[in-house]
Parts: C-alpha cells; structure tokens; sequence
C-alpha cells in the first residue's frame, strides 16, 4: 500500500497500460489501461504474471467494460468518484480523539478497527484481512485517530503528492463525531504539503460514503466500476467479432 508504485509500461499493438499494486484488491492493477479490441487486450495479458489483476473502468467507457467481460473480468465493485480542492478543509477537533501519523506497530489494532469500518465493504471483500494496509506506515498520508486509551477508532490514507484517499473508515461507536471529517483534513493537509492540489475520493454504491464527501465539499466526477480477473480464471479467448 502506498504512494503509488508504478511499475513499468506494458504496451501490444493496440493495447496499453501501467502496472501498479491495487488499491482495492489482492491484485496488479492494470492502470490506465486501454485497448482497441480482445485480441489487443490478450497480448498485454500475456506479458503478465498470473493473476489476479484489476481493472478501474471509466463508467462511460463501454467499450473496455465489454473487452473485459469477454476475458473473463468480472465487476467486484462500483461507486462514484469525487474530487475537491486540497485547501480550505477544516475540521474542528473532537473532544478525547486525537489525530496522528499511522506507526506500523499499531497492526494488530489497525487490522481490527479496519474489520470493524470496513466489513460488508467489496472492496475490504477483495483486500480481506489483513488487508496489507496495516504495514503501510511511511508510505504517502496514512493518518489514525486514537482515544486517549490508546484505542484506534479511525484511520485514512491517501497517495501523495496526487491526493487519492484510498482507504478510509470509522469505527461504527465513533461515527458521527466529526471523525471522519479530521482524518480527511489532516490528509489535505499532506497534500497540501507535497504541493498536490485536490482530494479524490471513491463512494462504493450501497453506502453513505457519496453524502458525506458531498457534505465535505466533494463534488462527483464520474462513475467507476473496477474489474477483477482472480487466480485460478482463464481469460477468455474468444476472438470473434475483433
């Protein structure tokens, strides 16, 4: 987990992407992937380890939605993206929470927090648990937020300098807080920081993530679905048609 660590450019006559840990998933995210038909997209899976392998589709890009159902991808989650400028989010404190820097000896806490926030979430479903986020100190803004016990009730991280929160959550008992909203602006500040300039944030369908990003000042960008090929499937090979 982390600031992105983008592997190298995989590319076949008619298909590209970047190669990168998923975020969501037990798996190689092929970023920012393009291709022009299925015959295009197998010569860049064969370049591959074996999978799995995720996939973030635009929600308007049919076209790879389609490409990728016919090798065998199948959609494990879908949301909404939201983005808003790193600067001017302020949060007041929580009386008893304190807000710090995430240190890998907190593991074994983190990872029952995180079953606690994020359990019924697909994407926790994809990760399980662990997760791989509890050694993930160190690596872009990863914030917690403690009682004065020293209980981990929250926790948010997010890649630098490009402000993509890509995990987030509060423990049912403390939601309602203003937790939530401390982490957040304790990351904008990191972004801030490393000279980033926006926040963007993933709202999986079926939660109440969309309202509070919105109540935060989020704004939607578009719809998302991520696609997953797990160990174990065959891509399809069936050619016809391109």
């Amino acid at each position: 987990m982390g600031s992105p660590s983008f592997g190298p450019a995989v590319s076949a006559p008619g298909a590209s992407c970047r190669l990168k840990p998923s975020p969501t998933a037990h798996a190689l995210r092929l970023d920012a992937l393009q291709v022009r038909d299925l015959a295009a997209l197998h010569a860049v899976l064969d370049q591959l380890p074996e999978p799995p392998w995720d996939v973030e589709v635009h929600g308007d890009d049919l076209h790879l939605l389609e490409t990728l159902r016919a090798a065998n991808f199948a959609p494990y989650c879908s949301g909404t993206l939201f983005a808003r400028p790193a600067e001017g989010l302020i949060a007041p404190r929580t009386p008893g929470i304190e807000i710090v820097a995430y240190d890998n000896g907190w593991a074994e806490a983190f990872t029952r927090a995180e079953h606690d926030a994020m359990e019924g979430l697909a994407a926790y479903g994809e990760l399980g648990s662990p997760s791989g986020y509890e050694w993930g100190a160190g690596q872009g803004s990863f914030r917690i937020a403690r009682t004065p016990s020293g209980e981990l009730v929250g926790f948010a991280h997010a890649d630098l300098p490009d402000g993509m929160i890509d995990w987030c959550g509060v423990v049912p008992a403390f939601r309602g807080k203003g937790i939530g909203r401390q982490l957040l602006a304790a990351v904008a500040e990191d972004v801030v920081s490393q000279r980033g300039t926006h926040l963007l944030a993933f709202a999986e369908d079926g939660t109440n993530a969309a309202g509070f990003l919105t109540r935060l000042g989020f704004r939607p960008k578009g719809r998302r679905t991520l696609m997953i090929a797990r160990a174990g499937d065959t891509p399809g090979t069936d050619t016809a048609g391109t």
